[in-house]
C-alpha cells in the first residue's frame, strides 16, 4: 500500500460522495448513536441491542443475519473469499441496573456506553450506508459484524465464534475492530490480559462471641495490600475491580471474593504478575487459616500485525491523507483474537473525542466525528479496492 494509492482512492468521485454524505448527516448519525446506546446490553445480555441493530440494517435495505451467539453479520455486496471484515462490539461493561439517561451539554453527549461502544456501532452502520448511497463497489468482499462478548467476562466470545464458524467460507481475511472514539490511533499490537476470581472462605460467626475465628475479609484485605504494593511496572497494569463478602457489620463473614484484571504486552511480564498475585493470596490465606479458590475467568491473547503489512499501511496512509498524523498503538480489543492466530487485524477509533470510559460519567463529543468515519471508510476502500 502506498500513499499515492491511498490518495487515489480518496479522490475517487464515489468515495468523495460517500465522504460528503457522512459529513452532512451528523444529526442523524448522532440520533442513531444515542438510540442504540439507550438499548441496554450488559455482558451476556446483548440480545435486545443485537435485534435492534439487525432491524436498523434491514431498514436501509441490507440483508443481515444473526449467528448462534447473537452476532449480527452482513455482507456488503456479493460474498466471496478473502473479505475485509469490520467489527464493532454490541456489549457494554454496565450491568442492567445502571441508569441509561442521556444528558446533552452543548455538543457533548453524557451517557454510559455512548463511546464504548455506541460510537463504534454507529460508525459501522453509517460507513455501510454511505457506501451504498454513493454506489461504491469493492473488489474484495466486505463484511460488517456487530458482535457480542467483547467486554469483561465476555472474553471475546463473539469474535471467537466468528473465527471458528467463518461464515465467509474460510480462508484468508483482514479484520478491523471499531472501538470507541478518536482518529489518530492505529492499534496493531494486542495487549494480553487475564482475569481471575479469587475466593477465600471460613466458618463465619458472631463478631463478639466468635472473635478470633478466621476472617476471609481480613485475609483478602491483607492479600490485596501485598499484591498492589508491587507498584507500577512499565508495560503492565493490574486492577482489583470488585470486592464482595459478608452479611452484616456484626457477623464474621463466611467468604470474601474479588475479581482481578492483569494486563501486559509481554508474556513474561504477565506471567510474573500472575505469579505475584498467586503468592500474595496463597500466603495470606495460609497465615489466616482460610480456604482459597482461584478461578481463571478469561484470557485475551497477545499478537501483532506488522507495521509493514498492507492493512497497517492502508490505515497509516489514509490517516495521513486526511491530514492527521497516525499513532501506532497497543490495546485490548476484539482484534486481539485474529492477531493471535496470524490474521491481519487492527483497531481504529470512530472519530470524535471521549472520556470517563467504563464509568457512569462516560461522555462523547461528536465534533468533527465525520473525519473518523471517513478514515474508516477510506481504509476499507483502500484495502478492498474499488
Amino acid at each position: 500500500m502506498s500513499a499515492s494509492r491511498a490518495a487515489g482512492v480518496l479522490s475517487d468521485p464515489r468515495v468523495r460522495r460517500a465522504f460528503q454524505f457522512l459529513q452532512e448527516r451528523e444529526p442523524e448519525i448522532e440520533a442513531d448513536q444515542v438510540r442504540l446506546t439507550l438499548v441496554a446490553a450488559p455482558p451476556f445480555e446483548e440480545g435486545e441491542r443485537s435485534h435492534c441493530f439487525l432491524e436498523t440494517l434491514q431498514a436501509i435495505g441490507m440483508a443481515p443475519f444473526q449467528d448462534a451467539l447473537g452476532n449480527v453479520i452482513v455482507a456488503f455486496g456479493e460474498p466471496g473469499p478473502n473479505p475485509v471484515i469490520v467489527g464493532a462490539h454490541l456489549d457494554t461493561v454496565f450491568p442492567r441496573d445502571v441508569k441509561l439517561e442521556l444528558k446533552k451539554i452543548g455538543r457533548i453527549l453524557h451517557l454510559p456506553g455512548i463511546s464504548d461502544n455506541g460510537a463504534g456501532l454507529v460508525a459501522l452502520l453509517w460507513i455501510l450506508r454511505a457506501a451504498r448511497e454513493a454506489g461504491l463497489k469493492f473488489r474484495r468482499p466486505v463484511w460488517g459484524v456487530a458482535n457480542v462478548g467483547e467486554e469483561g467476562q465476555g472474553n471475546l466470545r463473539g469474535i471467537r465464534h466468528l473465527f471458528e464458524s467463518r461464515p465467509w467460507g474460510g480462508g484468508a481475511c483482514s479484520f478491523i475492530a471499531v472501538d470507541g472514539a478518536g482518529i489518530q490511533r492505529v492499534t496493531n499490537r494486542a495487549l494480553g490480559s487475564r482475569r481471575f476470581r479469587l475466593r477465600m472462605s471460613g466458618p463465619g460467626g458472631h463478631s463478639w462471641a466468635d472473635f478470633g475465628r478466621p476472617n476471609p475479609v481480613h485475609a483478602m484485605a491483607t492479600a490485596i495490600h501485598h499484591f498492589v504494593s508491587i507498584g507500577r511496572r512499565p508495560g503492565t497494569s493490574f486492577n482489583v475491580g470488585t470486592i464482595q463478602g459478608g452479611i452484616g457489620v456484626n457477623a464474621i463473614p463466611k467468604e470474601a471474593v474479588i475479581q482481578v484484571d492483569l494486563r501486559s504486552g509481554n508474556v513474561e511480564h504477565l506471567e510474573s504478575l500472575q505469579a505475584h498475585l498467586k503468592r500474595s493470596v496463597t500466603a495470606s490465606a495460609a497465615a489466616s487459616g482460610v480456604n482459597l479458590q482461584i478461578e481463571l475467568l478469561g484470557e485475551r491473547p497477545m499478537g501483532v500485525t506488522p507495521p509493514q503489512s498492507d492493512l497497517v499501511q492502508a490505515a497509516l496512509d489514509v490517516t495521513r491523507a486526511l491530514g492527521v498524523e497516525p499513532q501506532l498503538d497497543l490495546g485490548s480489543t476484539d482484534a486481539n483474537l485474529p492477531m493471535s492466530v496470524g490474521v491481519p487485524a487492527i483497531a481504529l477509533g470512530a472519530g470524535g473525542t471521549c472520556a470517563n470510559i467504563h464509568t457512569p460519567e462516560e461522555w462523547f463529543d461528536p465534533t468533527d466525528r465525520y473525519r473518523g468515519l471517513q478514515r474508516l471508510l477510506g481504509v476499507v476502500a483502500s484495502l478492498a479496492g474499488i
